[in-house]
């Protein structure tokens, strides 16, 4: 957007005013939390790039195997955390604490405080789990402000962490088990899929040494 203002100010303008859906290539409607900050297509490309070589058959139990051992993985670093969150959103909320620690806090109501962080002011509403920074409303878990705010009305942080974060949901999340593919002879296909004869693809050849 800086890049579009220093060109024509109008643009930014216009495009603020039509609305992100109309433009903008991703968009969602709702809080979607971390999920916008991490790309897991991109993730799972690279891990099965050698893999999609494979034939259909091999190419799947590659995938199942692979998710089988991701999943025990998460379960056991799950059993293997004490903490009330997992381990990730435990260290985030940890480094967010120590931030907090050269806040000053001055009560506002009951529920708005504001929060000074050095010369910068911030105003948080517990009772709406806001804080005007918009971290606690993004990562839904607690920014430096609000922890600042927390550990002045002596409040508990758990109640303002997402109930997906803890403990308790990851190993509810990885409890259940990656079936086995059955053997070919037992597979259930229907018949007029089974009668479809699939060709070898039809194209012409590039010119040049192969890639492969």
């Amino acid at each position: 957007m800086s890049k579009i203002e220093e060109i024509d100010m109008r643009v930014k303008a216009y495009l603020y005013d039509i609305g992100y859906h109309r433009w903008s290539r991703v968009h969602a409607t709702v809080n979607r939390t971390w999920t916008m900050t991490s790309n897991i297509a991109k993730s799972l490309n690279a891990v099965t790039k050698d893999a999609r070589e494979l034939p259909i058959v091999e190419l799947l139990e590659y995938m199942r195997t692979l998710l089988e051992r991701w999943t025990n993985e998460k379960l056991l670093k799950a059993k293997g955390t004490f903490t009330y969150l997992g381990k990730t959103y435990n260290k985030e909320l940890e480094d967010n604490g120590t931030l907090s620690q050269k806040m000053r806090v001055r009560a506002s109501i009951d529920h708005i405080h504001t929060v000074t962080d050095g010369v910068k002011r911030f105003s948080v509403c517990l009772q709406n789990k806001r804080c005007s920074c918009g971290q606690s409303q993004l990562d839904e878990l607690p920014c430096a402000h609000a922890l600042a705010d927390l550990r002045h009305t002596n409040e508990s942080y758990e109640n303002y962490c997402s109930p997906y974060y803890t403990r308790e949901s990851l190993l509810h999340t990885y409890e259940i088990p990656v079936d086995l593919l059955p053997n070919e002879t037992k597979w259930n296909v229907p018949q007029h899929i089974a009668k479809e004869v699939v060709m070898p693809l039809t194209g012409k050849r590039q010119p040049g040494r192969p890639q492969k």
